[in-house]
Parts: structure tokens; sequence; C-alpha cells
């Protein structure tokens, strides 16, 4: 393929509005591939467009790319990951990109990276290397935090994993967790996926030992958690229809082994 017409594949699914914020409003020049020098390392505007490919393998590598440009080994928060964070945030609240799930394990992984950066003390960090994140990454992650926070509330069909992958990834922002364990702590209520709803027992999990407020509550909603079948095993719909129509109009889930896992954390010392 050629260059002008990969690159109007790359773009097709961003518009031209979008791809021209990709050129305004992020600092190229921190955007560079940390294993390769300047110039051959500098990326452009053009990665993010190839993010938003219709083209799997194409949104596949570039996302590739832009996590190894904004987090390296996965240790450190490198200068590229506050330029980019808003389209990446942006992406995974587009249907149309093919590769949400993995930025979302890319949010994680920064996330990880960013709270452990600020964790450690000065000096360099097991295996004599630096734990480091950029000044402007608590305020990018704050925003990026804000702007994920309705997707924990979408009930798309077919968006179990972002909403899962979300959770996740907001099980990381332990500067909010009081205020994160009430949200997680609503949404398990009304959650329909079963997979969604022990994500967010394991978040709960994550934040309670850094709450304030909140952490004697989510610690004894883990506790009920534990011995709570839900609304138990399914019927035979053959046998009973009755009891099965009753058994698929309940709401509640059987997170007893995540909440173990979940309780484990929330007790742990930090």
């Amino acid at each position: 393929m050629k260059d002008s017409e990969h690159r109007q594949d790359a773009s097709a699914g961003a518009g031209a509005e979008l791809t021209a914020r990709f050129a305004a409003e992020v600092d190229w020049t921190k955007v560079i591939d940390p294993a390769i020098p300047k110039p051959e390392g500098q990326y452009g505007p053009d990665l993010l467009e190839r993010l938003w490919s219709p083209d799997l393998r194409t949104a596949h590598n570039a996302h590739a790319a832009l996590h190894f440009t904004c987090s390296g080994d996965g240790g450190s928060v490198r200068p590229a990951a506050p330029e980019v964070l808003p389209f990446l945030v942006e992406a995974v609240r587009d249907p149309a990109v093919k590769v949400r799930p993995q930025i979302l394990e890319t949010l994680a992984v920064l996330a990880r990276a960013g709270n452990e950066a600020r964790a450690a003390a000065p000096g360099p960090g097991p295996g004599g290397w630096w734990r480091t994140a950029p000044a402007a990454w608590p305020a990018a992650w704050e925003r990026a935090v804000d702007a994920l926070l309705p997707l924990l509330a979408e009930d798309v069909e077919g968006d179990e994993d972002i909403r899962a992958g979300v959770a996740a990834v907001l099980a990381r922002a332990t500067h909010r967790a009081d205020d994160l364990v009430d949200r997680f702590l609503a949404r398990f209520e009304g959650e329909p996926d079963l997979s969604v709803a022990e994500q967010l027992v394991l978040a709960v999990g994550e934040l309670a030992s850094h709450a304030v407020e909140r952490r004697e509550d989510a610690v004894a909603w883990l506790r009920q958690r534990t011995a709570d079948p839900g609304k138990g095993e399914e019927p035979d719909m053959d046998d009973d229809i009755d009891a099965w129509l009753a058994w698929m109009e309940q709401h509640g889930h059987d997170v007893r082994s995540a909440a173990i896992v979940a309780l484990r954390r929330a007790v742990r010392p930090l």
C-alpha cells in the first residue's frame, strides 16, 4: 500500500475534526520511541490516526507503538503519556475503535506506574532504575478519570469488556478511593453482567485500603458478598417454567470467589 493510501485508510475512522486536533493539541516533540533516537524515533499525528483505523492490524500496531512510547517497559510514565492520554481515553469512548480493551490495559499500566512513581522515595528503585512520571501526569490522569467514569453506566450490549476494563483502570485511582468506592457499590446494584460485577468487587477491594471515610463500609460490604449466593442456581426451565421465569426476573450475582480475593486485598497493610 502506498503511503498516501495508508494514511487515507488510517484516518478514515477518525474524521477531519479529530485528526486536526491530533496535530494541534499534542506536543509531538515529546512523543518519541524510547528505543530509537531522534529523528527516526519521532512520531507524528498519523500515529493517533492509525489508532482509529478500520483495519484491525493497523490499529493494533498503532496501539503497540503508543503503549511502548508512553510506558516503555511499564515501569515509568514517559513524557509522551500526558500528551496523548486525552486521545487514548477518547478512543476508549469511541465504539468505532477496534482496540478499546487493549487501550484500557495500557491505561491501567500507566496508572500503576504513576502511582508507584509518586509513592517511591528519592533514589533508584529495585534493580537500580528510577520510577518516574512527568509533572504533567497527575493533572492529565485526573481528567482521564473524570472522562472514563460515564462508561461505567453504559449498558450497551457487547460492551461488558469495556465496563470491566474501565473498572480495572479506575481501581488505580487510589487518590479518589472514597468517591470511587461509592460509585462502584452503586453500579454493582444495577450491573447486569457477572464478569463486570466481579471486576467491580475486585476494584472495591483495591480501593478499600486507600479509602478514609468509606473503608469500613467497603470492607463490610465485601464480607457480605463472600456469603451472598446472589439469586442462586438457575432452575431448570423444563422442570418448572414459573420458577425459571421468577429467577430470570431477579437481579443478583454470585461473586463470592471474587469477594474473597477482594477482601484479602482490602485488609492488607499498605
